[in-house]
């Protein structure tokens, strides 16, 4: 199932700037053809190459349409750089969802995931899509929370130059990226440490994650105690407000993960949802947050409009 887009207006395609660090040129996608799942299709029941095939076409098509800006670093590896897709006019402090894609922490590249902004512009909504190091690069845990978490200190610092408020920030994540967005989100102190006021992240939407690691087996965690360490769900504690979790009812391996997780910050007073989208399997969740018109798009729409407002 392709990823839908509701964007109605054709715009003219905004130049990189200089802005912060950034590359002088837009670095090309990682090349799909080398991942796992491309490579070895038969191990899988949902068809990855059809779907990064058509991720980088419709990213394609949304450059073409949305005011952008690409590869904006957040550190000095080429990996970790974002890209800012904006809505149409001239955005002032308008909320900011930062997206972080999957690929089981070997594949995946923000130049396969730009389709997830357009509902977001549609709604004006600053939507960042993030690259991070990856366990190919032999880059295991904390390296990619690390560099969620150097994002998200980037778009604070930077991203009000670009119309967003840095004091509405949003994460949202697909599989490898769901337990980034989780983890990032289940302890705000870290936004202490880094002299950022906690209030600014304002809600998390992990989609079709596995948040206890533990017996993992995961190139990503390679000890029983970065296991442990890297498990969204066993360090609750100064969690954000608002989180809405979403799992496809098809995808077996992560409801029980979902669930559990959503009674655990339930019980921390979080506004914690449990989404649940009918027959969808781990392609259909992503691309059900691209869909303007789906159940998800307008439950995490729902939340950034109600938590975007004043200080909690």
């Amino acid at each position: 199932m392709p990823p839908k887009r509701n964007v109605r207006r054709r715009l003219m395609l905004i130049s990189v700037g200089v802005i912060g660090m950034m590359q002088a040129s837009v670095a090309p996608a990682q090349d799909a053809s080398t991942y796992y799942t491309v490579m070895h299709p038969d191990e899988f029941e949902i068809d990855w190459t059809s779907f990064y095939r058509q991720a980088e076409q419709q990213t394609a098509g949304l450059r073409a349409e949305l005011p952008h800006h690409l590869d904006l670093a957040y550190g000095e590896d080429p990996k970790q750089r974002l890209d800012l897709y904006l809505p149409a006019g001239d955005p002032a402090d308008a909320p900011v969802f930062l997206f972080l894609h999957g690929g089981g922490f070997q594949e995946g590249d923000r130049a396969q995931y730009g389709f997830v902004a357009g509902p977001f512009a549609e709604h004006g909504i600053v939507t960042a899509v993030a690259s991070y190091r990856l366990t190919v690069g032999g880059h295991t845990y904390p390296a990619q929370p690390e560099d969620v978490k150097s994002a998200i200190e980037w778009l604070y610092h930077h991203v009000a130059e670009y119309g967003g408020n840095p004091a509405a920030i949003f994460v949202g994540g697909h599989s490898a990226g769901a337990i980034l967005a989780a983890d990032t989100g289940v302890d705000r102190s870290w936004l202490t440490d880094a002299g950022i006021p906690r209030d600014v992240l304002r809600g998390i939407v992990p989609i079709s994650g596995a948040y206890d690691l533990r017996k993992s087996g995961r190139a990503y965690t390679p000890t029983p105690e970065a296991e442990a360490q890297a498990s969204p769900m066993l360090h609750i504690g100064d969690p954000v407000p608002a989180v809405v979790v979403a799992v496809g009812s098809v995808e077996e391996t992560y409801l029980g993960s979902s669930r559990e997780f959503v009674e655990k910050l339930s019980g921390m007073r979080v506004s914690a949802q449990l989404l649940v989208l009918e027959g969808e399997n781990h392609r259909d969740t992503v691309a059900s947050l691209a869909d303007g018109d789906s159940d998800l798009f307008r439950r995490v729409l729902e939340m950034i409009r109600e938590y975007s407002r004043g200080n909690l």
